[in-house]
Protein backbone atom coordinates (compact mmCIF):
# COMPACT_ATOMS: atom_id res chain seq x y z
CA UNK A 1 0.00 0.00 0.00
CA UNK A 2 1.03 3.80 -0.76
CA UNK A 3 0.13 6.51 1.47
CA UNK A 4 -1.32 10.06 -0.42
CA UNK A 5 -2.55 13.31 0.32
CA UNK A 6 -5.49 15.12 -1.05
CA UNK A 7 -6.68 18.14 0.72
CA UNK A 8 -5.02 17.17 4.21
CA UNK A 9 -6.73 13.83 3.88
CA UNK A 10 -4.07 10.91 4.08
CA UNK A 11 -5.66 7.98 1.63
CA UNK A 12 -3.90 4.95 1.23
CA UNK A 13 -3.68 3.46 -1.81
CA UNK A 14 -3.90 -0.37 -2.77
CA UNK A 15 -1.15 -1.79 -4.81
CA UNK A 16 -0.58 -5.29 -6.39
CA UNK A 17 0.91 -7.65 -4.53
CA UNK A 18 1.85 -9.58 -7.87
CA UNK A 19 1.30 -9.08 -11.34
CA UNK A 20 0.40 -11.74 -13.60
CA UNK A 21 0.95 -11.52 -17.12
CA UNK A 22 -0.79 -13.93 -19.47
CA UNK A 23 -2.59 -14.41 -23.00
CA UNK A 24 -5.74 -12.96 -21.49
CA UNK A 25 -7.24 -9.78 -23.91
CA UNK A 26 -8.20 -7.98 -20.35
CA UNK A 27 -6.81 -6.52 -16.97
CA UNK A 28 -8.46 -8.65 -13.79
CA UNK A 29 -7.68 -7.48 -9.65
CA UNK A 30 -8.41 -9.87 -7.63
CA UNK A 31 -8.33 -9.10 -4.10
CA UNK A 32 -7.50 -12.71 -2.19
CA UNK A 33 -8.39 -14.16 0.74
CA UNK A 34 -5.19 -12.46 2.65
CA UNK A 35 -6.41 -9.06 1.39
CA UNK A 36 -3.27 -9.27 -0.93
CA UNK A 37 -4.22 -7.35 -4.39
CA UNK A 38 -3.10 -9.78 -7.52
CA UNK A 39 -3.38 -8.02 -11.34
CA UNK A 40 -3.64 -10.59 -14.24
CA UNK A 41 -2.82 -8.53 -17.51
CA UNK A 42 -1.99 -9.04 -21.02
CA UNK A 43 1.68 -9.29 -21.72
CA UNK A 44 1.08 -6.55 -24.74
CA UNK A 45 -0.01 -4.25 -21.30
CA UNK A 46 2.81 -1.95 -19.66
CA UNK A 47 3.32 -1.49 -16.05
CA UNK A 48 2.02 2.02 -16.10
CA UNK A 49 -1.00 1.35 -17.57
CA UNK A 50 -1.91 -1.13 -15.34
CA UNK A 51 -1.20 1.10 -12.54
CA UNK A 52 -3.23 3.62 -13.46
CA UNK A 53 -5.99 0.51 -13.67
CA UNK A 54 -5.26 0.21 -10.23
CA UNK A 55 -5.72 3.39 -9.16
CA UNK A 56 -9.09 4.07 -10.61
CA UNK A 57 -10.34 1.30 -8.75
CA UNK A 58 -9.47 2.22 -5.59
CA UNK A 59 -12.98 2.71 -4.36
CA UNK A 60 -13.81 -0.69 -5.24
CA UNK A 61 -10.34 -2.00 -4.30
CA UNK A 62 -11.33 -0.16 -1.01
CA UNK A 63 -14.71 -2.24 -0.60
CA UNK A 64 -13.19 -5.76 -1.38
CA UNK A 65 -10.88 -5.20 1.04
CA UNK A 66 -12.83 -4.43 3.64
CA UNK A 67 -15.10 -7.09 2.86
CA UNK A 68 -11.86 -9.79 3.31
CA UNK A 69 -11.43 -8.47 6.95
CA UNK A 70 -14.92 -8.73 8.01
CA UNK A 71 -14.54 -12.69 6.76
CA UNK A 72 -11.74 -12.81 8.57
CA UNK A 73 -13.67 -12.17 11.38
CA UNK A 74 -15.94 -14.03 10.57
CA UNK A 75 -14.77 -17.16 10.21
CA UNK A 76 -12.43 -18.70 12.97
CA UNK A 77 -9.95 -21.18 12.99
CA UNK A 78 -11.78 -24.38 14.43
CA UNK A 79 -9.17 -25.65 17.33
CA UNK A 80 -11.68 -27.97 19.21
CA UNK A 81 -11.95 -25.29 22.32
CA UNK A 82 -15.35 -25.68 23.84
CA UNK A 83 -17.54 -22.65 22.69
CA UNK A 84 -15.78 -22.87 19.06
CA UNK A 85 -18.27 -22.77 15.90
CA UNK A 86 -19.40 -25.19 13.71
CA UNK A 87 -21.26 -24.87 10.38
CA UNK A 88 -23.40 -27.90 9.32
CA UNK A 89 -25.47 -27.55 6.49
CA UNK A 90 -25.57 -23.65 7.09
CA UNK A 91 -26.74 -23.38 11.05
CA UNK A 92 -24.16 -22.82 13.49
CA UNK A 93 -23.79 -25.02 16.13
CA UNK A 94 -21.49 -24.24 19.21
CA UNK A 95 -18.89 -27.00 20.26
CA UNK A 96 -19.38 -28.88 23.87
CA UNK A 97 -16.54 -31.08 25.38
CA UNK A 98 -19.08 -33.89 27.17
CA UNK A 99 -18.36 -37.15 28.51
CA UNK A 100 -19.89 -38.61 24.99
CA UNK A 101 -18.82 -41.56 22.92
CA UNK A 102 -19.53 -40.17 19.44
CA UNK A 103 -20.05 -36.47 18.11
CA UNK A 104 -23.54 -35.58 18.53
CA UNK A 105 -25.72 -32.53 17.09
CA UNK A 106 -27.86 -31.55 20.35
CA UNK A 107 -30.40 -28.24 19.67
CA UNK A 108 -27.48 -25.39 18.76
CA UNK A 109 -24.72 -27.77 20.12
CA UNK A 110 -22.23 -30.19 19.03
CA UNK A 111 -21.48 -32.87 21.87
CA UNK A 112 -17.57 -33.84 21.04
CA UNK A 113 -15.97 -36.55 23.42
CA UNK A 114 -13.43 -34.96 25.56
CA UNK A 115 -10.10 -36.44 23.78
CA UNK A 116 -11.30 -35.79 20.55
CA UNK A 117 -9.36 -33.94 18.11
CA UNK A 118 -9.70 -31.96 14.89
CA UNK A 119 -8.96 -34.95 13.03
CA UNK A 120 -11.32 -36.70 13.95
CA UNK A 121 -14.23 -33.70 13.76
CA UNK A 122 -13.00 -33.70 10.27
CA UNK A 123 -13.74 -37.45 9.83
CA UNK A 124 -16.87 -37.31 11.03
CA UNK A 125 -17.55 -34.09 8.75
CA UNK A 126 -16.27 -36.05 6.02
CA UNK A 127 -18.69 -38.99 6.07
CA UNK A 128 -21.49 -36.77 6.83
CA UNK A 129 -20.55 -34.87 3.64
CA UNK A 130 -19.97 -38.23 1.53
CA UNK A 131 -23.71 -39.34 2.53
CA UNK A 132 -25.68 -36.34 1.81
CA UNK A 133 -23.20 -35.55 -1.40
CA UNK A 134 -23.98 -38.87 -2.83
CA UNK A 135 -27.73 -38.60 -2.62
CA UNK A 136 -27.75 -35.15 -4.23
CA UNK A 137 -25.82 -36.06 -6.87
CA UNK A 138 -27.86 -39.10 -7.05
CA UNK A 139 -31.34 -37.14 -7.03
CA UNK A 140 -29.86 -34.86 -9.46
CA UNK A 141 -28.42 -36.99 -12.21
CA UNK A 142 -31.90 -38.56 -12.47
CA UNK A 143 -33.50 -34.99 -12.83
CA UNK A 144 -30.87 -33.86 -15.44
CA UNK A 145 -30.54 -37.14 -17.36
CA UNK A 146 -26.38 -37.38 -16.69
CA UNK A 147 -24.08 -39.54 -15.45
CA UNK A 148 -20.96 -39.31 -13.46
CA UNK A 149 -18.37 -41.73 -13.58
CA UNK A 150 -17.67 -41.76 -10.36
CA UNK A 151 -18.33 -39.46 -7.03
CA UNK A 152 -15.84 -38.08 -4.80
CA UNK A 153 -15.35 -36.01 -1.46
CA UNK A 154 -11.72 -34.03 -1.58
CA UNK A 155 -10.00 -31.78 0.62
CA UNK A 156 -9.78 -28.83 -1.55
CA UNK A 157 -9.18 -25.49 -0.12
CA UNK A 158 -9.63 -23.38 -3.62
CA UNK A 159 -12.54 -24.74 -5.47
CA UNK A 160 -16.11 -26.30 -4.03
CA UNK A 161 -15.76 -29.04 -7.00
CA UNK A 162 -15.01 -30.22 -9.78
CA UNK A 163 -15.72 -32.54 -13.23
CA UNK A 164 -12.86 -34.08 -15.12
CA UNK A 165 -12.70 -34.91 -18.60
CA UNK A 166 -13.76 -38.15 -17.56
CA UNK A 167 -16.76 -37.24 -16.03
CA UNK A 168 -15.25 -38.02 -12.35
CA UNK A 169 -16.96 -35.65 -9.96
CA UNK A 170 -14.80 -34.75 -7.38
CA UNK A 171 -17.06 -32.20 -4.21
CA UNK A 172 -15.33 -30.12 -1.34
CA UNK A 173 -15.95 -32.02 2.33
CA UNK A 174 -16.26 -28.90 3.28
CA UNK A 175 -19.54 -28.00 1.60
CA UNK A 176 -21.30 -30.24 4.65
CA UNK A 177 -20.83 -26.59 5.77
CA UNK A 178 -23.38 -25.01 3.53
CA UNK A 179 -27.01 -24.79 3.39
CA UNK A 180 -28.86 -27.16 1.29
CA UNK A 181 -29.31 -25.03 -1.60
CA UNK A 182 -25.90 -23.74 -1.93
CA UNK A 183 -25.26 -27.81 -1.97
CA UNK A 184 -27.29 -27.80 -4.72
CA UNK A 185 -26.05 -25.65 -6.94
CA UNK A 186 -22.25 -26.93 -6.73
CA UNK A 187 -23.89 -30.15 -7.65
CA UNK A 188 -25.75 -29.15 -10.36
CA UNK A 189 -22.82 -26.91 -11.70
CA UNK A 190 -20.77 -30.30 -11.72
CA UNK A 191 -23.23 -32.33 -13.42
CA UNK A 192 -24.07 -29.74 -15.97
CA UNK A 193 -20.28 -29.94 -17.29
CA UNK A 194 -21.01 -34.14 -18.33
CA UNK A 195 -22.30 -32.58 -21.09
CA UNK A 196 -20.72 -28.95 -21.34
CA UNK A 197 -17.21 -28.88 -20.20
CA UNK A 198 -17.29 -24.88 -20.99
CA UNK A 199 -18.85 -22.00 -18.83
CA UNK A 200 -20.56 -20.62 -21.96
CA UNK A 201 -24.21 -19.26 -22.32
CA UNK A 202 -25.37 -22.54 -23.03
CA UNK A 203 -23.99 -24.07 -19.69
CA UNK A 204 -25.46 -21.10 -17.54
CA UNK A 205 -28.64 -21.73 -19.13
CA UNK A 206 -28.80 -25.51 -18.23
CA UNK A 207 -27.68 -24.51 -14.92
CA UNK A 208 -30.51 -21.91 -14.59
CA UNK A 209 -32.79 -24.71 -16.12
CA UNK A 210 -32.50 -26.92 -12.96
CA UNK A 211 -31.92 -23.86 -10.67
CA UNK A 212 -33.21 -20.41 -11.66
CA UNK A 213 -31.97 -18.97 -8.55
CA UNK A 214 -28.49 -20.28 -8.89
CA UNK A 215 -26.86 -16.94 -8.55
CA UNK A 216 -27.81 -16.60 -5.13
CA UNK A 217 -26.10 -19.83 -4.09
CA UNK A 218 -22.93 -18.35 -6.19
CA UNK A 219 -22.97 -15.53 -4.52
CA UNK A 220 -23.00 -17.22 -1.27
CA UNK A 221 -20.08 -19.07 -1.83
CA UNK A 222 -18.22 -16.37 -3.16
CA UNK A 223 -18.81 -14.44 0.24
CA UNK A 224 -17.78 -17.50 2.66
CA UNK A 225 -15.19 -19.14 0.91
CA UNK A 226 -13.40 -18.84 4.02
CA UNK A 227 -15.60 -21.89 5.42
CA UNK A 228 -12.07 -23.96 3.66
CA UNK A 229 -10.01 -22.79 5.75
CA UNK A 230 -11.42 -22.90 9.13
CA UNK A 231 -10.60 -26.59 9.73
Amino acid sequence: MVLSTFNGIINIMIIPKKIIRSKRKSIALVVNSEGELIVRAPYYVNTSTIMGFVEAKQNWLRRQCSAVVAAKSKFCNITMSEGDIVKFLGEEYTISLCDVDNIILYGTYIKVPFAYSCAQLTAWLKEKALALLQKRVSYYSIVMGVLPKEVKISGARTRWGSCSFNNNINLAWHLIMCPLAVIDYVVVHELSHISNKSHDRAFWQRVAEILPNYREQEKWLKTNRKLMEVL
